[in-house]
C-alpha cells in the first residue's frame, strides 16, 4: 500500500485547498465566468468504511499516520489526504489505484458561496457527460475520490446520478491564485 501520509511534504508541495467538492446543481451567490483554464481531473473509487467519517483536522495526522503503519499492503489501494479547506479540516481517504475517469477538463466559473466559508467552488464539466453519468449512477451512496492536476481534493459521497457532466470542487481563497491565476476576487466579492 502506497503511504502519501507525509504531512510536511504534502502541505508545502500541495497548494490546492480543497475539501468541499459538489457535483451537480451549483447555487451561488457571486459568479465570475472563467477562460483559458484546464485541469487534469482523475476520480478513484473510495474504499468505504476506512475510520468513521474519515474527517480530521491537521494537528490529528501525526497519530493517524502511526496507526496506519499497522495496516496490511495492498498494491491496489493507496491512502492519503485531502488537502485541508478553510477551516482546517481535512479528509483520510482510501481509494483504488485504477481511476474510473481521467479527463481534461476546461474550468468554466468560479462561484463566491457564503455557505463554503473561506473556500470558492470551481466548476467545469466533463465531456464524457454519459460516462459521468454511469459513473455517478454506479456510486450512489458511495464516495468517490476527485483529483485535480493529481492532488486529492475530495471524497464526497455521491447522492444522485448527474447527468449534465457537471462537477466543482472548492479551493480556499487563499490558495485559489495557484490553481486560477487570473480570476479577480475582487469581483466575486461586489
Amino acid at each position: 500500500m502506497k503511504r502519501l501520509l507525509k504531512l510536511p511534504a504534502l502541505l508545502v508541495g500541495i497548494a490546492l485547498a480543497g475539501t468541499a467538492i459538489a457535483c451537480g446543481n451549483t447555487s451561488t451567490t457571486k459568479t465570475e465566468k472563467v477562460e483559458g483554464t484546464e485541469w487534469n481531473v482523475t476520480v478513484k473509487r473510495v474504499i468505504q468504511n476506512i475510520d468513521g467519517n474519515g474527517q480530521y483536522t491537521v494537528a490529528d495526522t501525526a497519530r493517524v499516520n502511526k496507526g496506519l503503519n499497522a495496516l496490511p499492503q495492498n498494491p491496489n489501494i493507496t491512502i492519503g489526504w485531502t488537502i485541508p479547506n478553510a477551516d482546517g479540516k481535512i479528509w483520510l481517504v482510501a481509494y483504488e489505484n485504477e481511476p474510473v475517469l481521467n479527463e481534461k477538463v476546461k474550468v468554466t466559473e468560479a462561484n463566491s458561496i457564503p455557505s463554503y466559508g473561506g473556500d470558492i467552488q470551481v466548476a467545469f464539466k466533463f465531456a464524457d457527460a454519459k460516462k459521468w453519468e454511469t459513473i455517478t449512477q454506479e456510486n450512489i451512496g458511495k464516495r468517490l475520490a476527485v483529483f485535480v492536476n493529481g492532488k486529492l481534493m475530495n471524497a464526497p459521497q455521491v447522492n444522485a446520478e448527474i447527468t449534465s457532466g457537471s462537477c466543482s470542487v472548492s479551493i480556499p481563497t487563499d490558495k485559489i491564485h495557484e490553481y486560477l491565476p487570473d480570476l479577480d476576487l475582487e469581483k466575486l466579492k461586489q
